[in-house]
């Protein structure tokens, strides 16, 4: 486990009892390369308020945003480089250690066999001065932070260099350089398909990027009370909000599909430009000893870095827009790759782009290395009293939408005229295309019955998708768990990193017979479920994955000495 203490004083400042090294510092190009990081936002930002002065005709304040960033850039330079002296590590046979701080001084030491990962990150900024962020992880979760040791910035080669000290443990600690580890280049096992960036805008974030923009400009105007696109219709000779509103009115059934469709195409060219960054010069490579290494990036170039021994299964990642196009992700279940959040989890395992599902299954394969992928084993499906489950939850979601919607039709059958007018001088206040007022008037009081219906149907599907998605088996090196319906995971996990088991049931489920049975690891999420699992078809499915680990707790039924119950 790595240490956080203060370092030890001396002359020397290193005992006799620490292991001996050459202690390094960070590159000194580190200063220069924050320096042009806060310029990225401090300049930009100093010119817009210097235009936004202008514009307010306050022309002697107009002069102090860019000298007073300047400053400012100068003076977090000053510190840097104060920082800079303080901060040192090095790799000895045994541990990684770290020296850091001015006022307050820490030491952290962490041993070598605790290192899990080690990822390497090269920022835009940070490329044209050849630095990296080597950020090595431990495995820990105690809280944010405590999890990585982080070294911002260090050179191209000395990032390399410590990935293959600190992950190849037969390396020694002090190789001048990376020939003496395992051979670089290893077998690669996927490279990026241009074809690919197809499946990026399929999420249900790209209606929802073009509507957030809109929100927030509907919000900006609104804070300001309507002045901004008074001044931008005023500067652009833009008709007014009543004659835009008349206009949306008298063409709605044009007017709505042509805006979905800008949204749409909005959300989808911000998802490719995304996506395109992230996963520009993707390449996933095996090394000699198992090692896996994922670079990408276009603009900010990363690599991580996996032992193999720590791969511990795959999971294929299916959310449900990118499951209806037949595409999907993997993603690693790992040791190691474990963070203060579970979206930080997420993001540090993912070893591909989204990609067709067949080809996502191969890449799965290729990283379990088995004979027979265990994504392609028939799963077993899970008793009908967990549909009844889910169909009695969404009956309640249905009576709920029908009372919400019941609500509304009374509410607007007592709306009177003066309230509608009082709601569309305010919504003119806010709003610049002041429509949905009047499109909430214009709505029969039927149509909000008909939209609880909507509702209801859906919650009945999403309970029967949810269903049909449960699912588990076994393999003979892994055990597989899939469940989801809005985002579908199918989870392979090595049997001999069960290290528990957690049997969890409700007074609802104990009444139908059902349990939830969870495989607990050090590996990825830390557990992995078996939803509203017969409790019998559960325990056996538990007991054979991992014998002898359960047993102890369980009794054999008579009439089927096979089928193990609940201890008594």
């Amino acid at each position: 486990m790595s240490t956080d203490q203060r370092p030890p004083t001396g002359p020397a400042d290193r005992p006799a009892d620490r292991p001996s090294g050459d202690w390094q510092g960070l590159s000194p190009l580190s200063v220069w390369a924050n320096t042009a990081a806060g310029a990225l936002f401090i300049v930009p930002a100093a010119v817009v308020g210097t235009v936004v002065l202008v514009l307010l005709d306050l022309a002697w304040w107009a002069a102090a945003p860019l000298p007073g960033a300047l400053a400012l850039i100068a003076g977090l330079t000053a510190l840097d480089m104060v920082f800079l002296r303080a901060v040192s590590y090095r790799v000895t046979g045994e541990r990684m250690e770290m020296r850091s701080g001015v006022l307050s001084k820490a030491y952290r030491s962490v041993p070598r066999e605790r290192v899990r990962s080690v990822d390497v990150a090269a920022p835009i900024y940070a490329r044209p001065f050849g630095l990296c962020v080597v950020t090595v992880g431990t495995g820990e979760q105690v809280d944010a932070g405590s999890d990585q040791v982080k070294l911002q910035y260090v050179t191209a080669a000395q990032g390399e260099r410590l990935r293959r000290e600190l992950l190849y443990r037969g390396a020694p600690a002090a190789a001048e350089g990376a020939g003496e580890a395992p051979d670089a280049e290893g077998l690669e096992l996927a490279r990026l398909d241009p074809r690919w960036f197809a499946y990026a805008p399929a999420t249900t974030a790209t209606l929802g990027i073009g509507i957030g923009a809109l929100a927030a400009l509907i919000g900006a105007n609104a804070q300001s009370e309507g002045w901004i696109y008074r001044w931008v219709s005023e500067w652009a000779g833009l008709p007014s909000t009543a004659e835009i509103g008349a206009f949306v009115m008298g063409r709605l059934l044009v007017v709505l599909p042509v805006s979905l469709l800008v949204l749409l195409l909005s959300g989808t060219a911000v998802l490719l430009a995304v996506a395109v960054e992230t996963w520009w010069n993707y390449r996933l490579v095996r090394e000699a000893d198992g090692t896996v290494v994922m670079r990408r990036g276009l603009l900010n170039s990363q690599s991580l870095t996996v032992e193999g021994r720590r791969l511990n299964g795959v999971t294929l990642h299916e959310p449900l827009v990118l499951r209806s196009v037949r595409g999907a992700d993997v993603r690693a279940v790992a040791t190691g790759l474990g963070a203060a959040d579970d979206e930080k989890t997420q993001a540090k395992s993912r070893l591909s782009p989204p990609m067709p599902r067949t080809r996502a299954r191969e890449l799965a394969a290729d990283l379990m290395r088995t004979p027979e992928s265990p994504l392609d084993m028939p799963l077993s499906a899970h008793p009908r009293a967990a549909l009844r489950r889910r169909l009695v939850r969404a009956g309640w979601a249905a009576l709920g939408g029908f009372a919400v919607a019941g609500a509304l039709a009374w509410l607007h059958s007592l709306a009177a005229a003066a309230w509608w007018e009082t709601a569309h001088e305010i919504e003119e206040r806010l709003n610049p295309l002041p429509v949905a007022t009047h499109l909430v008037e214009a709505t029969p009081t039927w149509g909000w019955w008909l939209l609880g219906a909507a509702f209801a149907a859906v919650a009945f599907w999403y309970a029967v998708g949810s269903h049909r998605a449960l699912g588990h088996g076994l393999h003979p090196r892994y055990l597989v768990v899939r469940r989801g319906m809005a985002v579908r995971d199918t989870v392979t996990l090595e049997r001999a990193a069960v290290i528990g088991w957690r049997i969890t049931r409700t007074p609802f489920q104990r009444r139908a017979g059902l349990a939830h049975v969870s495989a607990t690891t050090a590996s990825g999420a830390g557990m992995y479920t078996a939803s509203d699992v017969g409790l019998s078809q559960g325990l056996a499915w538990a007991d054979m994955a991992v014998p002898e680990l359960l047993s102890q707790f369980l009794e054999r039924d008579d009439r089927s000495p096979d089928r193990p119950g609940p201890a008594a």
